[in-house]
């Protein structure tokens, strides 16, 4: 039997369904729809995009209003180990983790790659993998990227229904779904 990759987790559209509570700060703040920028970017690049603050951004993001999607909490109990990569800034998502019982391995975020897009190096020298033993699981074509740019295999979220798989991608329809691509 092959040995299991470590399984690496973007956290927003992937492991909780956010997409209301990351939106709604835009709204509260008269963002319109249309300038509302793509989900999956650091926050200091998606609130320069739609010329607010990131602190006017924070006073409005309810930390509360993310759940878990379907299957996940199951999932995550049964693997050993795990590792986040988040654009997310660091005090929302440490909230967020706190308040759902959930304990990362190793957990990076935005602060952690400069207010930059993600990187999965740091994630893997944390947990001393190279590119072949680790599996990032996201939702978006920035995750799709940032596999690829780090040579480690990619499955899109398929249990996001916003998802849109491109021709390669391995797609997961459930949360269970993750345990098997890991071998």
């Amino acid at each position: 039997m092959a040995a299991r990759r470590t399984v690496l987790f973007d956290f927003d559209g992937t492991l909780v369904d956010s997409d209301t509570a990351l939106q709604a700060p835009f709204a509260a703040l008269g963002v319109a729809e249309a300038d509302v920028p793509p989900l999956g970017l650091p926050l200091p690049i998606a609130c320069d995009r739609a010329g607010i603050t990131v602190a006017d951004y924070l006073a409005h993001y309810d930390v509360q209003a993310v759940r878990p999607f379907p299957g996940v909490e199951a999932m995550l109990a049964r693997l050993d180990r795990w590792g986040l990569c988040s654009n997310k800034d660091r005090p929302t998502a440490e909230r967020e983790l706190a308040r759902l019982g959930w304990v990362p391995t190793v957990a990076f975020f935005s602060e952690d790659f400069g207010g930059r897009p993600k990187v999965l190096a740091p994630v893997l020298a944390a947990l001393g993998l190279v590119p072949d033993e680790a599996l990032l699981v996201g939702d978006t074509a920035h995750d799709r990227a940032c596999a690829r740019d780090a040579g480690v295999d990619f499955a899109l979220a398929g249990w996001n229904p916003r998802t849109v798989p491109e021709p390669g991608d391995l797609v997961l329809a459930t949360p269970a779904d993750v345990l098997a691509a890991a071998t």
